[in-house]
């Protein structure tokens, strides 16, 4: 294909005086122009618009605007066919387009050219010898109306400016078929759209639907599986309860055929689960439990006295504990002492189970410091014996202390005599001397004898040095706590 060279303006007047077709291809550099661009560089449509005038604009540039000002592009690519003689486009090739559709465009094209050729050149061959009769039937006017009469064909000749009014109308007949067919084509692609929008739902319906099928098998397969993993457990499980029943059964015939032990050594080596598991209700098993950490259990009947069960022990740890042994129980901890020993093992509450502590008994020696240390805690200060001796000890002392105050100081409070497990604490009152007293008094806060440059005042539990002499009254401020602590 050769396209032309030059502007929109230069390519319509080439156009127009060759009378041949006015080809204008838009593309751009997108795929689909480039396949447009090979069919229109093909040999076939080369061949076929070789008479034509081809113009190729791009979009940017200043042809594609100038065309695109009376011929709208809205679709690039677009291939246009117009006609030279009314400026209409003949054929119009939106989109990709093949080699086969644009030799069909192109001959449909020029077939219609050359139909609009003919009608307009009968039309002018019509037009010329009713013009040549009305000249010769015409009578000869003077001549001035000869000047006129031979002006009259060439006034009648269609003007240049009718001309162009035909070819705008011409344009918007076809700009609105253009529109019209835009409007079929937009309307054409929204039924596309729903048509592909309905098809596309109904595609994903069917897939969630697969999905939800595959979901289901799934889960069914994992539920098969489970259950069958689930027999082979039991399966193994009740063939180890028949191995381990068939393996009990043989050794119980072995031991039936072997010699019988005695009845001790059999209950021991007998296995745990043939024990049964609870005792009857007129047994008790007791286990005695020694220093070292050892024990021994040996079942009694519940009214077995608690003489037997000691002389059970007795007679088995007799080279353990020389000076004998005492029983106690562990929780709550009490003595089994041989008071007791006439009761029974229910009456004790040692049945059906119960633990026994089995401990040495202590020697003479201990036992005396025991005793002594009995004495000493019945003469303790919270015992009633004690309390008893001290009433009158605190009484003199209580006298004593009132009378020594009094004579001291009037003003010094006596001090009120202990009472209850202080008072017993307390220890005997001793005849003291006067510097005693004295320091007693300055212990208790009374200040120092007469003579002294200061005396205490005390009120509450605050007390105040306070010059003998009266001196500053603002030594007031001063004050002790009892505890050497200055108080502001």
């Amino acid at each position: 294909m050769k396209w032309f060279e030059g502007s929109v303006a230069d390519a319509i007047s080439s156009a127009q005086q060759k009378r041949c077709l006015f080809i204008v291809f838009a593309a751009d550099e997108q795929p689909a122009s480039v396949s447009t661009q090979e069919s229109w560089d093909s040999d076939a449509v080369g061949s076929v618009a070789s008479s034509s005038v081809a113009l190729k604009v791009t979009p940017g540039s200043d042809s594609y605007t100038q065309f695109t000002q009376i011929y709208p592009v809205t679709i690039v690519p677009t291939s246009y066919m117009i006609s030279p003689l009314s400026g209409g486009p003949l054929e119009v090739v939106q989109g990709t387009a093949s080699t086969d559709e644009l030799l069909a465009k192109l001959q449909s094209a020029q077939e219609k050219l050359t139909s609009a050729g003919s009608a307009m050149a009968a039309n002018t061959a019509g037009a010329a010898p009713a013009q040549a009769s009305a000249a010769a039937t015409a009578p000869a006017p003077q001549t001035a109306s000869g000047a006129a009469a031979s002006t009259t064909p060439a006034a009648q000749q269609p003007s240049n400016e009718d001309k162009i009014a035909k070819a705008r109308e011409l344009i918007a007949m076809k700009r609105q078929q253009r529109q019209e067919e835009e409007k079929q084509k937009d309307l054409d692609s929204e039924l596309s759209r729903r048509e592909s929008g309905k098809k596309l739902q109904e595609y994903k319906a069917q897939q969630k639907s697969r999905e939800a099928s595959d979901r289901r098998k799934e889960m069914q397969r994992e539920k098969d599986e489970a259950d069958r993993a689930r027999e082979e457990i039991r399966r193994k499980i009740a063939e180890d309860k028949a191995a381990r029943r068939q393996k009990q059964s043989g050794s119980a015939a072995a031991s039936a055929s072997s010699e019988p032990v005695s009845a001790t050594a059999a209950a021991a080596a007998a296995p745990s689960v043939a024990r049964p598991p609870s005792l009857p209700s007129d047994m008790a098993r007791i286990q005695f439990r020694f220093p070292d950490g050892s024990s021994l259990t040996e079942d009694f009947s519940s009214t077995t006295q608690l003489s037997v069960a000691r002389q059970f022990v007795a007679d088995r740890v007799s080279d353990r504990f020389p000076n004998g042994f005492s029983l106690c129980t562990t929780y709550p901890r009490q003595e089994l002492t041989f008071e007791v020993d006439d009761q029974t093992l229910q009456e004790l509450q040692l049945s059906p189970r119960s633990a026994v502590l089995v401990l040495p008994k202590t020697t003479g020696k201990q036992r005396r410091g025991g005793s002594g240390a009995g004495a000493a805690t019945a003469l303790s200060p919270d015992s009633g014996v004690w309390k008893i001796i001290m009433i009158p000890l605190l009484l003199l002392q209580a006298i004593w202390q009132w009378l020594t105050g009094s004579a001291a100081s009037s003003s010094s409070p006596s001090t009120p005599a202990p009472s209850g497990s202080q008072a017993a604490s307390q220890p005997m009152p001793q005849a003291s001397s006067s510097g005693d007293a004295a320091e007693a008094r300055q212990r208790r806060g009374r200040g120092p004898e007469t003579g002294s440059s200061f005396g205490v005042s005390k009120e509450g539990r605050v007390n105040r040095f306070k010059p003998n002499d009266g001196g500053d009254e603002d030594d007031d401020m001063g004050t002790w706590n009892g505890n050497s602590t200055q108080q502001q």
